[in-house]
């Protein structure tokens, strides 16, 4: 049986938005906010799994913003890289700045289609020349797929990474899931407590630097004031993660192709940028957040001038045993 799904206009917090809705799920947008995604709630466990703004004000970023100064809410894609850098291949791009977790979280995106289940919203880079689509569309009652397509408009192949940034609600009953076949994880951003970046940890139950153990699959509450940032290891590819609710068994997975999205990052924010403990399940095109990183290590995807490059992403609440 096909899905009733239902596209509308609306707002969030005084923007104007885009909203699908089926009986399970309610996903809204926000298109003037780089297409911030700033709503996934699950009708059926009346839970919302993205954060909302925390005592800061929800508005448009300007170009080159600092991520962190902004609202810290939602879910934001990341292109064409994450940290900032300089754009790193010989040629006519050369030397040009790619701001803050990338350009296109910052700049308007257009309204291209709307129908009863779907809708596609595009962008335009301004530091590099493409073409950026994200197609959201209805597949289930409890299941939706982004679909994400872009076009090098320039005359030179590309390089960038694309991964989305979602910033989900956590408590202590939430647990990180991911398949069985990932028992290590690698450091990629330097702190006390896991130490230089490239340090393999055993996942989920790591030993720190202090010599302390850690469940890495459970975030802490935000008066820690402590962050991670880990990579699966990048040769070892997997398909799908989840986070869990232990409490009344409410789940989101996000899955996608391995081929076209080989990596997978994983945040920890307990207190140290946000005001509330929050992750973010962070599927990759490249290894890993700084465009020049993955380029120089072979990790990053390359767009040939005029030809179309596309990947998915789907999303899943449910409840109960997850598949």
């Amino acid at each position: 049986m096909c899905p009733v799904a239902r596209a509308s206009e609306t707002d969030w917090l005084g923007q104007p938005a885009l909203a699908l809705e089926t009986i399970a799920l309610r996903f809204v947008t926000v298109p003037a906010m780089g297409a911030k995604i700033v709503s996934l709630f699950d009708k059926r466990a009346n839970r919302e799994w993205l954060l909302p703004p925390i005592h800061r004000r929800f508005e448009p970023a300007a170009y080159r913003s600092v991520f962190t100064d902004q609202d810290m809410s939602g879910w934001d894609e990341m292109f064409p890289t994450i940290d900032e850098c300089v754009y790193p291949v010989d040629g006519a791009y050369q030397g040009k700045l790619l701001p803050d977790h990338g350009e296109v979280w910052a700049i308007p995106w257009e309204i291209n289609n709307v129908t009863n289940d779907s809708f596609s919203l595009s962008t335009s880079g301004r530091a590099l020349p493409y073409r950026l689509t994200r197609t959201t569309q209805i597949l289930e009652d409890a299941r939706l797929r982004l679909t994400f397509d872009v076009v090098n408009t320039g005359s030179e192949p590309l390089v960038a990474l694309w991964a989305a940034h979602p910033q989900f609600v956590v408590d202590g009953d939430t647990r990180i899931r991911l398949p069985h076949t990932v028992t290590q994880v690698v450091n990629v951003h330097p702190t006390t407590d896991w130490g230089a970046v490239g340090n393999i940890y055993d996942w989920p139950n790591a030993r720190a630097q202090d010599g302390r153990h850690h469940n890495l699959d459970h975030i802490g509450a935000a008066d820690r004031h402590n962050c991670r940032k880990f990579y699966l290891l990048p040769d070892q590819p997997v398909n799908w993660a989840a986070l869990q609710q232990g409490g009344d068994g409410a789940w989101l997975r996000l899955s996608w192709n391995a081929a076209e999205v080989p990596y997978l990052g994983i945040w920890a924010d307990e207190g140290t940028y946000n005001a509330a403990p929050t992750t973010a399940l962070e599927p990759s095109t490249g290894y890993y957040d700084k465009l020049d990183f993955a380029w120089q290590n072979g990790r990053a995807m390359v767009l040939p001038s005029g030809e179309p490059v596309s990947w998915q992403l789907d999303l899943e609440v449910g409840n109960g045993p997850l598949a």
